[in-house]
């Protein structure tokens, strides 16, 4: 196994083991593998990505520079957790979490738009996005 996928296996696990501890609400709808991407013709980078969200309150999000998700830029472990409709994403080695109202429109698709602003993204304008649920 590489050293780099040894690493970020060993920060999932740590992480998973952190949350595991903490009693933060997760919304059982949002539980599971979902899909999305920026619109290519937005005022934001085109993106797609791929997360899942653990009922254990950890997720992880890889992103993709192509819709079909095969040219790898980087996958992001953090914690989640929900609360009166919002999410907050706290993503490891970011200082800021990341909050956003949710709604669900119906059991396999979920809309959000962005609360808080993190001041380190790549994207600063009023950002909004849907995702999809992936069936195994």
């Amino acid at each position: 196994m590489q050293q780099t996928k040894k690493t970020k296996l060993s920060v999932l696990f740590v992480l998973m083991g952190i949350c595991a501890s903490s009693h933060a609400e997760t919304d059982p709808n949002i539980v599971g593998s979902w899909e999305g991407m920026r619109d290519k013709n937005g005022e934001c980078q085109f993106l797609s990505w791929h997360s899942k969200f653990n009922g254990n309150g950890t997720f992880f999000i890889s992103f993709f520079s192509d819709e079909q998700r095969k040219q790898h830029i980087q996958t992001e472990y953090g914690k989640w957790n929900t609360s009166n409709g919002q999410i907050t994403l706290r993503t490891l080695g970011v200082k800021t979490p990341e909050i956003y109202n949710y709604t669900l429109i119906d059991k396999n698709t979920i809309h959000y738009v962005e609360v808080v602003k993190d001041q380190t993204a790549d994207c600063q304008t009023d950002y909004q996005y849907t995702e999809q649920r992936i069936h195994p």
